[in-house]
């Protein structure tokens, strides 16, 4: 009996298993097994079976292929079945089992390999891997969690922090036994995970090993121990006595422990800290403090710091510094109130920002400006107005945040009709940022540009620049600003889809600038440009050949996420055609990618549990 072609084809009813039916139909795979299988039935009739079996699955339909599928993986098994032996010896014991809720095993074997190898391995590369499977929702797959749960070690701090922020509290509550057996609290990193995941997951399961934390923890863990706690009055005398520990994480950690406590005693430690030395390790708690003690002092203290400023009693640069520090540190904490008292304060900087500016130290008056301009644009509406009503009086940095105080609280048109000269402004090309006209000019476009794909955060979501005034596009246009037409492109603008294209066209085919034609073809999907499907595949074509100049290894790195994001009703049947033609190294970089454009969307509450 021709064994090895059987073991292949239970191999691919295995693949397809996994990824699901939907998949099977006009496999190519599949159908090279056809030839063999035929040949084989000649000899043995059960071959001839399993040949019109594979038939039936490549010619069915989506809404038949699964009946066919289990068809054919019945009699495969049923084949191999009598060529083997089945069980084992020992005594049988029951596993230990959890509740890990609703989840599926959709991931494709394509998928899951190269996933688990950069959750087991080490070397780089391996972060891109783990966060594209999790913006595409693969780790919803019983599968990953006991590696995703092993990843929590791992000596890459990126890698573990994903796995630990993001992607094991998909889990819930099932990995609470795991997390727990696999607990030292004399250990580092990977165990500083754990407390704080199990205290994020049943904070009152985990209290006894933040206690446990604080007796025999090493000092990251005590650490991690003391940001777990402030919810219990039971908390506060603790808390208290680390309020003023001489090591600066220990310190930061109460701080803003007490910041969750409602207490006046927690209050005034605040106050304490904001008064002492210890500001800068208390700016998030305090920022973050409602209480009206700390709002209180705070604004005192702020209202007096600026007093002496513009006092000018002092003259040493070194202690003018440190005033300017402390005013620094004390805007900081300010940012996001929209007190009355807070108001005025802003305003009132504001009005003094000449002579603010004169103040000298390191860091001088400048940075101070510098810092009360970022938290005018945060502010309330009064002091966002004032900003951006001031936008042709301020430095390139101030204009920045004047135009991020008007995006978040103007009409796109007056957005464009304020801040749109600055980019037809006569410049220095020259100078480049020596010219104020040129920063300028190159601050307002920053405003809009997106991250370069690689930096992106897990989950991230290009702003809609359907709500930017279509002006700025036009403008971008005329002057061939790319970057700027790359970040705002929208569907329907001609201009921008024959700058696109041209653009494309540059770039094609020249070594070195596959960075920069990913950023081409991001910006024509965004802009439902009608090419790019067409282009995502003559690019393929092209990595597929020898003479390429980039070659095909690793392809689906910067290509994946953009098949991904590709129209599916176009794209899918256009690539899976292409698909055969490919190495194989390159079919198994893409072929997860085309598989999920045949899958259903995900709902939206799907995309937010990956979030």
């Amino acid at each position: 009996m021709s064994i090895p072609v059987l073991v292949q084809a239970y191999d691919e009813v295995r693949r397809l298993a996994i990824a699901g039916s939907m998949v099977a139909p006009g496999d190519f795979r599949l159908k090279k097994l056809l030839p063999p299988l035929e040949q084989a039935g000649k000899k043995a009739p059960v071959f001839a079976k399993l040949a019109e079996a594979v038939a039936r699955l490549v010619e069915s339909k989506e809404q038949s292929s699964a009946a066919a599928l289990l068809d054919l993986a019945t009699m495969i098994n049923s084949i191999l079945y009598t060529q083997g032996e089945t069980g084992m010896e020992g005594e049988l014991t029951p596993l230990a089992a959890a509740d890990a809720g609703r989840f599926e095993t959709r991931a494709s074997a394509r998928m899951l390999k190269p996933l688990l190898e950069a959750l087991a391995s080490k070397g780089s590369g391996r972060f891109e891997v783990i966060r594209d499977a999790f913006e595409r929702g693969a780790f919803r797959d019983l599968r990953l969690i006991a590696p995703a749960l092993a990843a929590i070690d791992d000596g890459y701090a990126e890698i573990a922090d994903l796995i630990a922020d993001k992607i094991l509290p998909l889990y819930g509550r099932a990995i609470f036994p795991g997390l727990e057996a696999g607990f030292d609290p004399k250990g580092r990193g990977g165990h500083v995970r754990r407390l704080v995941l199990m205290h994020r997951i049943d904070p009152h399961a985990a209290r006894p090993h933040v206690l446990r934390a604080f007796e025999e923890g090493s000092q990251e863990v005590r650490v991690a121990a003391i940001g777990c706690l402030g919810d219990s009055p039971d908390d506060l005398p603790f808390l208290m006595q680390n309020a003023k520990s001489r090591s600066r994480d220990v310190q930061a950690a109460t701080l803003k422990a007490l910041a969750r406590s409602g207490a006046d005693e927690a209050a005034r430690t605040l106050c304490e800290a904001i008064r002492t030395g210890a500001l800068e390790q208390a700016v998030e708690p305090v920022r973050e403090s409602r209480h009206p003690i700390v709002a209180g002092f705070l604004i005192d203290e702020a209202e007096a710091q600026f007093r002496a400023l513009l006092e000018g009693k002092e003259k040493d640069a070194k202690k003018l510094g440190k005033q300017n520090e402390r005013m620094d540190l004390l805007l900081r904490c300010l940012r996001g109130r929209d007190d009355a008292r807070t108001e005025a304060l802003l305003l009132g900087m504001f009005g003094e920002r000449e002579r603010l500016d004169g103040i000298k130290g390191t860091p001088g008056g400048k940075d101070v400006i510098e810092r009360l301009q970022a938290v005018m644009a945060e502010g309330p509406p009064r002091v966002q107005s004032a900003l951006i009503e001031a936008h042709a009086t301020l430095s390139p940095q101030g204009l920045g945040h004047a135009l991020a105080a008007a995006d978040a609280s103007r009409p796109a048109a007056e957005v464009f009709d304020l801040f749109s000269p600055y980019l037809t402004a006569r410049v220095d090309e020259k100078k480049k940022d020596r010219d104020p006209a040129w920063r300028k000019r190159e601050t307002v476009v920053a405003h809009f540009l997106l991250p370069y794909r690689s930096r992106r955060p897990a989950g991230y979501q290009a702003p809609d620049a359907t709500k930017i005034d279509p002006r700025w596009l036009d403008l971008a246009v005329e002057l061939g600003r790319a970057d700027l037409i790359e970040a705002i492109a929208v569907p329907g603008h001609a201009g921008a889809r024959e700058f696109l294209t041209r653009r494309f066209r540059e770039k094609f085919g020249r070594r070195g600038k596959e960075f920069e034609m990913a950023e081409v073809l991001d910006a024509m999907i965004r802009a439902g440009h009608p090419d790019a499907t067409d282009l995502v595949i003559e690019l393929i074509r092209t990595f597929s050949t020898k003479k390429s100049p980039y070659g095909y290894t690793g392809v689906g790195y910067w290509l994946g996420d953009l098949i991904r994001e590709l129209p599916r009703a176009e794209a899918y049947p256009k690539l899976e055609a292409i698909l055969p033609t490919l190495p194989e190294a390159m079919i198994d970089d893409l072929l997860g990618y085309v598989t999920d454009l045949k899958r259903p969307e995900a709902t939206p509450a799907e995309s937010a549990a990956t979030t």
